[in-house]
């Protein structure tokens, strides 16, 4: 039987594709997930190094465990789809949420920074979110973060962010950022606007292939087309 290929783009020796094999289900041991991400290999096999609906399978539980409350556990389903990188910085956020929130106030522990990092790794790409948790975190975290200057950039970044057009933006709890603009003085506010105003967004790519809870990261054979009988 002719072999069905719903979408195969090539690149740089990347294959993305959307396949579907001709009798196996999405069990199938051949049949990549939906909207994966493959390296082509020898022999017709290829890599998988960015899963398809499993990522956001993960995604989707991990920010229901955060709205219900339970941070510890969304961390757990959000750390694999973070570390896919572009695409995924409403996971990088909420994971850098919660981890701040696990965390504390009271000092820089090393989950406080983990948190950090992945919201910084959003805010740089231009998550609206990610950039009012640091603006209040500058603001509002523990002592040795406070930094007034640091939390006028990322605010007046929030602020002037189109992002926020986005179906699905979360606009940040209006009284806590109507307190941190309060905090902050006026020679604060006019330096952060000024260093916003040269702003260029920069995306965090994961340095090796990527796997987690919740995700698949295994071979698979790429198949392929079969010329056309005349």
């Amino acid at each position: 039987m002719k072999a069905r290929v719903l979408g195969v783009i090539i690149g740089a020796g990347l294959l993305a594709a959307a396949l579907a094999g001709c009798g196996g289900g999405r069990g199938d041991r051949d049949t990549p997930p939906d909207g994966a991400l493959l390296i082509g290999g020898p022999d017709g096999r290829g890599s998988l190094i960015r899963p398809g609906v499993d990522a956001n399978a993960a995604y989707s539980e991990g920010v229901d465990l955060k709205a219900k409350g339970d941070c510890k556990a969304a961390v757990l389903k959000l750390r694999g789809p973070a570390n896919i990188g572009p695409g995924y910085e409403n996971a990088q956020t909420a994971l850098g949420d919660c981890q701040l929130k696990l965390a504390g106030n009271s000092d820089l522990s090393s989950d406080y920074l983990e948190g950090l990092t992945w919201l910084h790794r959003a805010a740089d790409a231009g998550f609206p979110e990610a950039q009012a948790i640091l603006a209040d975190a500058h603001a509002n975290g523990p002592q040795a973060l406070r930094n007034l200057a640091e939390a006028a950039y990322w605010l007046a970044l929030y602020d002037t962010n189109a992002g926020k057009a986005r179906v699905g933006f979360a606009p940040y709890d209006p009284q806590a950022l109507a307190a941190t603009r309060a905090k902050i003085p006026a020679a604060d506010k006019a330096a952060g606007e000024k260093r916003a105003a040269s702003w260029e967004r920069k995306v965090w790519l994961p340095p090796t292939p990527v796997g987690g809870p919740g995700l698949r990261s295994r071979n698979v054979r790429i198949p392929q087309q079969q010329p056309s009988p005349n």
